[in-house]
């Protein structure tokens, strides 16, 4: 054997695991790909997962080689590092994509190989039609992307705030810090072309006065009736178009937007022009 093979396995639920495979096969991007167990099927222009007994999923490609040379305890984290980009790009190309996470790697080298486990997997079954792969410029769009979360932490932890639990304060905090990168306060964030002034004037407004908003409750507006601001589905739905105009800007194209599940959608975020 020449070249050391390193094999990250991953977990997550049984879409998303094959969301990822579907837009990191072999030669997609340099480094790293994604092999599953998982089969699948079109379902149109999407893709279904259609056979679940075997899951065994897992990242391997020379971008995982540091594995090999960490200490025990760091294995794990950087791990992660390394499938991070990847989570990122699938979380921004399938709105209900959630991150797939390291659960051991093993790795294979001239004179022997080892193992190192980080967690354990829990069965899942699908629920979903998946989106990730609906469209070729999906495919097209995913190398720059991904370098540029590999090389700017700030784009892979927004592409994780959109995966994760809807927060007030982390959807703040990652607008603040975006207006930020380009050097303008949250409210002139409109100016640089990645929000519509009228969902971020919601969104703060929502933001600072919600019940369980950034802010504790002395500070909020009481007198503002609940029902009239945005929620937190609408919220995370106008984050992710700010995410999304953000690396279009930075990485050039336009990424297919896809919108979160629920109902209609207030402050313009249902008008398919709108930022």
């Amino acid at each position: 054997m020449s070249e050391p093979v390193v094999k990250i396995r991953v977990h997550g639920h049984v879409d998303d695991l094959y969301a990822l495979s579907l837009l990191f096969p072999e030669g997609v991007y340099p480094d790293l790909h994604v092999v599953t167990a998982i089969e699948g099927t079109k379902d149109g222009v999407l893709d279904r997962v259609k056979n679940t007994d075997h899951q065994e999923t897992h990242v391997t490609g020379p971008g995982c080689l540091p594995v090999i040379g960490a200490r025990f305890l760091e294995r794990g984290w950087i791990a992660r590092e390394i499938i991070a980009p990847l989570n990122g790009y699938a979380t921004l190309a399938d709105s209900n994509f959630k991150p797939v996470v390291p659960v051991s790697a093993s790795w294979q080298v001239k004179g022997g190989g080892g193992e190192a486990v980080f967690g354990s997997p829990v069965p899942n079954r699908p629920t979903r039609a998946i989106t990730a792969n609906r469209h070729v410029s999906l495919r097209e769009l995913l190398p720059k992307r991904v370098t540029f979360m590999s090389e700017n932490p700030m784009a892979a932890y927004a592409a994780s705030v959109l995966a994760g639990q809807p927060s007030w304060s982390e959807y703040y905090r990652l607008l603040e810090d975006i207006a930020g990168h380009h050097g303008t306060p949250l409210d002139k964030l409109p100016e640089t072309g990645l929000a519509q002034r009228q969902a971020l004037k919601a969104f703060t407004m929502a933001a600072n006065n919600r019940a369980f908003g950034r802010h504790g409750m002395s500070k909020r507006n009481a007198n503002l009736a609940q029902d009239e601001l945005m929620n937190l589905l609408e919220a995370r739905e106008f984050v992710r178009r700010v995410v999304s105009a953000w690396l279009d800007a930075e990485c050039g194209g336009l990424m297919p937007r896809d919108r979160v599940d629920g109902g209609p959608l207030r402050f313009g975020l249902d008008d398919p022009g709108a930022s």
